[in-house]
């Protein structure tokens, strides 16, 4: 939460573009991206980091 830059909005656009239409394209680490990331963890049953946080587990399950 409260990172931004052009990884952040990458991260947006991709989640977004999964078909997570909530979360806006801002390069702001806010709460609906986290929200994203909560939701793409528990579609994906990925572990190893806290839920909506953007970590090693869920970047190299999403490819990023």
């Amino acid at each position: 939460m409260g990172d931004s830059g052009p990884e952040v909005r990458a991260l947006q656009e991709r989640l977004h573009g999964q078909g997570f239409t909530y979360v806006s394209v801002t390069g702001e680490y806010d709460s609906q991206t986290k929200r994203g990331v909560a939701q793409l963890q528990r579609d994906r049953d990925i572990k190893g980091d806290q839920p909506g946080v953007y970590g090693p587990a869920t970047r190299a399950a999403f490819g990023g």
